[in-house]
């Protein structure tokens, strides 16, 4: 069982959630953990089975909005031979591998109505049917959950209420990360991510990293954060300032296409087209779609007005319902990012400069 938590938090509210992860960590009860994309839910729930008593055993996490109904319940519970076309060998289901550790099944807000119902009775009593199977079959495991979306608002219209309520039995709401949460962060990822590149800083460049990446727009993401941080090292040149180094990491940020650069930095795309330009905007601006699924909470995210929002989406053709789907704003951000490859050059040339 390791000793420490991975899960940083010093604003009040992540210290909060800290606290009822510990305690969820010494019972063995299923938990829910709410909160925003990027927050630290998946992080969260390894710290809790590391340090549960469950630690020496596997902690297997299911992406839930990965899977079709079909795949949702072959991959949980497995399939035997010639279970469907294609089923050449029999296999085990993830309930199985994890069995005396823990299942976390991450977005299950995502699964369908049909793949719902077969959770609740694994959950019932750890009993289940591969596909296609003649045996059944029981496991130990513990679920931990998350999700991104206000499950107790759908209740028994998109999400059973029996599933929430059986998955629920501690609900811990990760909020996202203050500002002094990214600095601690970002410094923490810079000593990591140093020694993976096999390049020590000096602790005043690790203090400057903090401080700049904790105002970037990666705020409130940790995983964005994480790749914020990683291309500075992959940008990363000993001749130029910490700034220079971070501005060039922006840049080769807008180069994939992922994002882009914080609003005090983007002289570094200037000599581009303005068309070019705007289809950047768009997509950060799908970028913030996909993380807040919602017109109202996308509007203050932007802090632009409603009637702005439901424009720029209109202008993607993209309906306010649509920010639901994950689908449809992946096909929006690729149609972009196609629009914006034959400038690659262009943007390389840029990368060089900053």
């Amino acid at each position: 069982m390791t000793s420490s938590w991975r899960f940083v938090a010093h604003s009040e509210a992540r210290r909060r959630a800290l606290g009822f992860a510990k305690q969820a960590a010494s019972a063995d009860c299923s938990v829910l953990i709410v909160g925003p994309t990027g927050a630290g839910k998946d992080i969260l729930a390894r710290d809790i089975h590391q340090h549960s008593k469950r630690s020496k055993h596997r902690l297997i996490t299911v992406n839930c909005a990965a899977l079709t109904q079909t795949l949702f319940e072959s991959e949980l519970f497995g399939h035997v031979r010639g279970a469907y076309t294609g089923a050449t060998v029999s296999k085990r289901g993830v309930v199985e591998l994890a069995s005396g550790g823990s299942l976390f099944l991450d977005e299950i807000g995502e699964l369908p109505a049909e793949a719902q119902a077969k959770l609740l009775r694994f959950l019932a009593d750890g009993s289940f049917w591969p596909v296609g199977g003649s045996e059944e079959k029981s496991v130990d495991v513990r679920v931990l959950a998350a999700t991104n979306r206000d499950l107790a608002a759908g209740l028994d219209k998109t999400f059973r209420a029996d599933l929430f309520f059986r998955l629920s039995v501690l609900t811990i709401v990760v909020p996202p990360p203050s500002r002094e949460d990214l600095r601690s962060l970002s410094r923490v990822l810079a000593l990591e991510l140093g020694e993976r590149y096999r390049t020590l800083l000096p602790a005043r460049e690790v203090s400057a990293i903090g401080e700049l990446a904790s105002n970037g727009v990666y705020r409130g993401n940790v995983r964005e954060l994480r790749n914020a941080v990683e291309r500075y090292f992959l940008v990363r040149d000993p001749e130029r300032t910490v700034e220079q180094n971070w501005r060039a990491a922006c840049a080769l940020d807008l180069l994939a296409q992922q994002g882009a650069p914080p609003h005090d930095d983007t002289a570094a795309v200037s000599q581009v087209h303005p068309q070019e330009v705007e289809k950047l905007y768009d997509l950060l601006f799908l970028t913030w779609a996909s993380e807040t699924r919602n017109a109202r909470e996308l509007s203050r995210r932007i802090d632009r007005s409603l009637p702005y929002v439901y424009s720029r989406l209109a202008k993607l053709g993209i309906k306010p319902k649509d920010l639901q789907s994950t689908e449809i704003l992946e096909r929006a951000s690729a149609k972009i990012r196609a629009a914006l490859a034959p400038h690659r050059s262009t943007f390389l040339q840029l990368l060089k400069e900053s």
